[in-house]
C-alpha cells in the first residue's frame, strides 16, 4: 500500500496540475456474500434499488447462465435495466475471486443499462464483464463513489443520442478504457463526459472520444464532436488520458484522430 501511494504521489506530480485531493487511492473491494443471478432485475423509472436494503448486507451479484457469464459476447444481458430518473447503490457486480486477468468469466454479464438519466452510487464491479454500465437514451447517467476492476474492454459507454456520463469519486483497475463514447453506433450524436476525481491504474486510456466524424459518411456531424472535461483525473501509466477517434456510421471502425486542433477542443483538462 505504501509503494501504491507514493506511485499515486509520484503521478499526481507528473499528470495533474491542480491539487488531486479529490482523486482516491487504491479501493477494495467491500466484504460481500456471493448471490447467484439468472435474469436481469429491471428497475422502473423514478425508484430506487438499493441492495443494503434488500438483502440486508453487501452481496456480490454473480450471472450464473451464458448469457450472464461475463464474457465478451454481444448476446450477454445486464444485471439491471434502470428506467428513466432510478436510481441503483450498494451492490457488488461479478465475482471478484474469480481470478487475475482481464478476460474472465467471472459472472459480470453485461452490467447495467440505463434508459436515459439515471444514478449509480457505491456500486463495485468485481470483475467487469461486457461492459460496467452503458447509457442507452438520451440523458445523463451519473456514477458516484465505488470502482470497478478487470475490464477485458471498455468499462462505461455511451450509446445515447445527445448523452453525457458523469464520473466522480471513482477508481477503476486494470482495463482497456473507462470510458467509450460509441464510435460507430446506429445513430451518431456528439457527447460529453465529465470526470472528476477519478484514479485508474493500469488501464490502457481513460477516456475515448470521438473528436470529429467522418464528414462522408455523417455529413450531418461534419462539424460536430464529443467533449471531455477532466479534473483530478489520475493514471498510473503515462498513455493518453484522452484519446481521440474520427467517429463513423455502423458497419465501420473508427480510425484514430491525431489533428491536435481537434484533439485540444475533445479533451478539456481543469
Amino acid at each position: 500500500m505504501k509503494r501504491f501511494n507514493a506511485l499515486l504521489f509520484a503521478v499526481v506530480g507528473l499528470f495533474v496540475a491542480t491539487s488531486a485531493s479529490a482523486a482516491p487511492g487504491k479501493r477494495a473491494i467491500p466484504s460481500c456474500t456471493k448471490v447467484l443471478v439468472t435474469q436481469t432485475t429491471d428497475v422502473p423509472a423514478n425508484t430506487v434499488f438499493d441492495g443494503l436494503v434488500k438483502y440486508g448486507r453487501m452481496v456480490c451479484l454473480v450471472g450464473n447462465t451464458k448469457k450472464m457469464d461475463g464474457s465478451q459476447s454481444e448476446s450477454q444481458i445486464p444485471h439491471f435495466t434502470l428506467g428513466a430518473g432510478a436510481t441503483l447503490k450498494n451492490v457488488v457486480l461479478g465475482d471478484p475471486a474469480k481470478g487475475a486477468g482481464r478476460n474472465l468469466t467471472a459472472g459480470g454479464a453485461d452490467g447495467v443499462h440505463c434508459a436515459g438519466n439515471c444514478k449509480i452510487e457505491n456500486v463495485y464491479w468485481g470483475d467487469v464483464g461486457e461492459d460496467a454500465a452503458t447509457i442507452k437514451g438520451a440523458g445523463t447517467m451519473t456514477v458516484t463513489g465505488g470502482a470497478a476492476y478487470k475490464a477485458a474492454d471498455k468499462m462505461f459507454q455511451n450509446n445515447g443520442a445527445n448523452s453525457k456520463i458523469v464520473i466522480t469519486n471513482f477508481y477503476a483497475e486494470e482495463g482497456g478504457k473507462l470510458y467509450r463514447s460509441c464510435g460507430n453506433c446506429s445513430s451518431q450524436s456528439a457527447r460529453t463526459v465529465t470526470i472528476n476525481g477519478v484514479t485508474i491504474y493500469n488501464v490502457n486510456a481513460g477516456v475515448g472520444v470521438n473528436s470529429s466524424f467522418d464528414a462522408s459518411k455523417l455529413p450531418a456531424l461534419a462539424r460536430a464532436y464529443d467533449v471531455a472535461t477532466m479534473t483530478d483525473f489520475v493514471s498510473n501509466k503515462a498513455s493518453s488520458r484522452c484519446a481521440t477517434f474520427v467517429g463513423t456510421s455502423k458497419g465501420n471502425e473508427p480510425g484514430k484522430d491525431t489533428n491536435a486542433a481537434n484533439i485540444a477542443r475533445a479533451c478539456v483538462f481543469k
